[in-house]
């Protein structure tokens, strides 16, 4: 039987996970970059979109990419205006630059002060600042509908994102099953 995954396959595969995981730490300053990521770093806004909405989603809410019902704990919700108040820009860059464990919270926020500049690392706390500022000038409107709707989205979204993990490890269990068997014929054969 063949199988789809071959050794050299697995750790190719393994290969992009660990840089992907891994690959901000290795990253140089902007004029380093790449021009795919230069695009990113145009502004404050871009570069908050690149770096930081994965979690934090795309309005700093705390609702990003990786947002699941059981992560602990759950990105920091950058438009409430309460908590905003209480910290101080020089907190923002402390967890920015050396992740949210150099702040004594989790460290599920990877440190980010050897891929951005000072200047990039400012610029993107005074867009966060503006994100609560934009929350306090909305009016307060009770939208149970809405919030319901919400709610079922974002349920949707992490099964989905579940789902597609599972299916992914269960293809690299399959993989290396295969590689299993193959090296244990190779190993009674001899």
């Amino acid at each position: 039987m063949r199988y789809f995954f071959t050794g050299k396959k697995i750790i190719l595969v393994g290969s992009f996970v660990m840089l992907g995981a891994f690959g901000s730490h290795a990253m140089a300053k902007d004029s380093d970059v790449s021009p795919r990521e230069q695009v990113f770093l145009l502004s404050p806004k871009k570069t908050f979109e690149y770096y930081c909405s994965p979690c934090h989603g795309m309005k700093g809410k705390g609702d990003g990419t990786f947002f699941t019902i059981d992560l602990k704990p759950k990105p920091r919700n950058f438009t409430a205006v309460e908590y905003m108040k209480k910290r101080t820009d020089d907190q923002l860059i402390k967890s920015i630059t050396g992740g949210s464990r150099a702040v004594d919270k989790s460290n599920l926020c990877p440190p980010w002060g050897k891929t951005l500049t000072e200047k990039r690392i400012k610029d993107l706390v005074a867009y966060i600042r503006n994100l609560s500022s934009q929350e306090a000038e909305k009016p307060v409107v009770a939208a149970k509908e809405a919030v319901f709707v919400e709610e079922k989205s974002s349920v949707f979204k992490s099964s989905m994102r579940w789902f597609f993990l599972i299916v992914i490890t269960l293809a690299l269990a399959v993989g290396a099953i295969g590689e299993w068997k193959k090296l244990k014929k190779e190993a009674t054969r001899r």
